[in-house]
């Protein structure tokens, strides 16, 4: 599972309000497990760095995660189940975990570095109670595909996100669209995904849930559908801390996860 740039930015705007500027760091835990269409459970930890830089109507945020994988070697952190050709992959050959690369392994363990992902967004003043952020996003591919913990290959993608207070809720809701790139070992499709959430104040802090859908990056898989209940809450006046745990409603999804993360402004 992966916690994207947009699922933060939208926990940060349930407070209600935009974003001030200066820099925010932040880091967190993350666990999932799910089968992603596979006969092995396959689970994922991943500890990611988070930093975000934001100057009136535009913000900047690099995410890098240490991740440690163990299950299925068709399974990456981020995209879910694909058909992953790499003969050194996690549980064969070099990748932590195998017997080598003639053995048909069926399971594998690794860990490192996961990929570099950057955004910039920008926020629309659209003269009304309605707002729009504009978003482009790259995924650097710093994660070793010989380990099983990405494509080894760079994405580029885009989305649209709106929101709006009514009342003590807030709404909000997107779509996006990113082009994977292809590896040596890995063909993978250009996908697009939605999401829509409500927030509302609940006991000092923010409550929300988020559905999220995403097509399914390689052809034979499910794609993924998973709903994320999330609890925000400030911790002093430049600390934030963020819980949430999900439930997946389709064979591409993990079964379950959860994680917590914190944020401090400078």
């Amino acid at each position: 599972m992966k916690r994207s740039i947009l699922f933060f930015a939208l926990v940060a705007m349930s407070a209600g309000a935009q974003a001030a500027d200066g820099l925010k760091l932040g880091v967190g835990v993350d666990y999932s497990s799910g089968d992603y269409d596979s006969d092995t459970t396959t689970t994922i930890l991943s500890v990611p760095f988070t930093a975000r830089y934001t100057r009136g109507d535009w913000s900047f945020k690099a995410s890098l995660p240490w991740v440690r994988v163990d299950g299925d070697p068709n399974v990456l952190p981020g995209l879910g189940g694909v058909d992953n050709g790499n003969p050194n992959g996690r549980g064969r050959g070099r990748g932590n975990g195998g017997g080598g690369t003639t053995a048909p392994a069926e399971s594998g363990a690794a860990s490192g570095i996961g990929d570099l992902r950057l955004a910039a967004i920008y926020s629309v003043d659209t003269g009304s109670d309605l707002g729009l952020d504009l978003t482009g996003n790259f995924k650097l591919a710093t994660a070793d595909e010989d380990k099983g913990l990405g494509t080894g290959a760079n994405d580029y993608g885009v989305a649209v996100d709106l929101y709006r207070q009514v009342g003590s809720a807030l709404l909000f809701g997107g779509v996006g669209y990113t082009w994977l790139g292809d590896s040596d070992y890995i063909d993978v499709d250009a996908v697009a995904s939605a999401n829509l959430g409500v927030s509302r104040r609940a006991g000092g802090g923010n409550l929300g849930l988020i559905y999220d859908y995403r097509q399914a990056a390689s052809d034979g898989y499910d794609p993924r559908s998973e709903v994320t209940a999330f609890y925000a809450l400030n911790a002093g006046e430049s600390t934030r801390i963020q819980l949430y745990g999900v439930a997946g409603l389709s064979d591409g999804s993990p079964d379950w996860g959860g994680g917590v993360s914190l944020t401090r402004g400078f």
